[in-house]
């Protein structure tokens, strides 16, 4: 009997262990279960939405370029010498005929005092060949009486021959001086415009830019004009000339607004207007681009030349048309990802449509939409669609939920 009780005490245990062991094994299960289940919970997202809206959108064209004066003057000059006084700097306001600088006069008034002399040379020439040709033309009109009134007996044949001889000589000396007076005059006239050359003047009111020779430097106008200075006519009216891609040429034209920046004042924006756009193309580093000339108020003279600067160019103005952020259009949802039950995650596949689309949020779910983008500007985009009103949530962000 006691054999049999220990043996029906043994199985009571055993069994009482094996219910708590299930009891102990399912307890474990529920909690990996709801371990699992509160992180997928805490992976849940929320749509970042903002409301619907008509405006007005501007579309835009950005370039690049630098400022310059709107009208230039490159002073140099047209004879070869020693600079010999520098009379103004850089920045000096000038007006015109002011004197800028003068070279070395020596050689230049020699030439002149040369050829001036040559044509009083030229000129007594004349007077001697006058003075022979009136010998000579009194001398032939004496024989022609003489031969009337001796019956042609008188002169004789050599004297006559001799003096009309003489007589066609002096027309010719008087020619050949006239000419040589002609040939000194000119030759003066060139030596004084060289002279006159050796003083460097403005040709226009403004401002040196620059000034590229000091006293004592030599010039040398052999094969082109050196440039000595640089004068800005007007540095209150500039020009920007920005390089425009060409594959947005076709939106540029003469007239249309454009504002930009420069480095020196970031927290001023400066307007211009497009006076021309230029038909010859320039290529740099296999990028073709076009040159576009905008006019620029610098009343308050801010603007330097040479200054780079960041443009946008107005296009189009878009009036009352439906306006998001460019977020929007690029928005996928993404589904919570979810747990396995060994801990893993498993991703949603994302497709991409390529044609335009916007997302809304109906009730909690969000909604896709296929709209028209008619343009941009930076992070807006307008849009066109008949299936959106104004004041419905548009979603542009997705976030995880705290």
């Amino acid at each position: 009997m006691e054999e049999m009780q220990k043996i029906i005490n043994y199985q009571k245990n055993t069994l009482k262990w094996r219910l708590w062991t299930i009891f102990f094994i399912g307890v474990i299960l529920i909690a990996v279960y709801l371990f699992f289940t509160r992180g997928s919970q805490g992976m849940e997202y929320r749509y970042v939405t903002e409301t619907l809206k008509k405006s007005d959108l501007s579309l835009t064209v950005s370039a690049s370029g630098y400022i310059q004066p709107l009208e230039s003057v490159d002073v140099g000059t047209e004879v070869s010498g020693t600079i010999e006084k520098v009379y103004v700097d850089y920045n000096d306001e000038v007006k015109k005929g002011q004197l800028l600088a003068s070279l070395d006069t020596t050689k230049y008034q020699s030439a002149y005092d040369k050829a001036k002399a040559a044509l009083q040379i030229s000129k007594a020439a004349l007077e001697s060949a006058q003075a022979q040709y009136y010998e000579s033309d009194t001398t032939v009109e004496r024989y022609k009486k003489l031969k009337i009134s001796s019956n042609g007996t008188l002169p004789t044949q050599s004297d006559w021959d001799r003096e009309w001889a003489n007589y066609l000589l002096t027309k010719a000396q008087i020619a050949n001086a006239q000419a040589q007076i002609e040939q000194a005059t000119h030759a003066l006239k060139a030596a004084q415009y060289d002279l006159e050359r050796t003083k460097i003047y403005s040709p226009i009111d403004g401002t040196i830019l620059v000034r590229n020779v000091d006293p004592g430097q030599t010039v040398a106008a052999t094969f082109q004009t050196p440039v000595l200075f640089s004068i800005a006519k007007d540095l209150r009216k500039m020009e920007l000339q920005i390089s425009i891609d060409e594959a947005d040429i076709g939106k540029i034209k003469a007239g249309q607004k454009a504002s930009f920046s420069v480095d020196a004042y970031p927290d001023i924006n400066f307007s211009a207007t497009i006076r021309q756009v230029r038909i010859n193309s320039e290529v740099l580093e296999s990028v073709v681009t076009y040159k576009a000339i905008m006019e620029v108020d610098n009343k308050d003279l801010l603007l330097k030349p040479g200054m780079s600067v960041d443009a946008d160019i107005v296009t189009k103005t878009l009036k009352d048309a439906f306006v998001v952020k460019r977020a929007a259009l690029l928005f996928i949802p993404v589904k919570p990802q979810s747990r396995s039950f060994f801990g893993g995650e498993r991703d949603e596949k994302i497709v991409v449509d390529p044609t335009p689309h916007v997302w809304i949020l109906e009730g909690s779910m969000p909604k896709k939409v296929y709209v028209k983008v008619m343009g941009n500007n930076g992070p807006l985009s307008a849009i066109e669609t008949n299936e959106l009103q104004e004041g419905q949530k548009i979603i542009i962000n997705q976030e995880k939920a705290k």
